[in-house]
């Protein structure tokens, strides 16, 4: 699944927004990275309960005896 990068002129408005100065270079880069944080920004907000994590889980091991 190949995303499009976002458009420049809305990275444009996001890069303002964020108080950063950027070179062109950067801008091109980053603008081309944001698909991936997008990406997670979807990945990651939606609600999950404590099985999702479960390294948040602690089960006390049995002791044989």
């Amino acid at each position: 699944m190949v995303e499009e990068p976002i458009s420049s002129e809305r990275f444009a408005v996001l890069v303002e927004q964020a108080g950063l100065t950027l070179t062109p270079e950067q801008f091109d880069e980053l603008r081309e990275g944001y698909r991936f944080v997008a990406r997670m920004q979807k990945s990651v907000r939606r609600p999950r309960d404590r099985a999702a994590e479960p390294a948040h889980i602690f089960v006390h091991p049995r002791v044989e005896g």
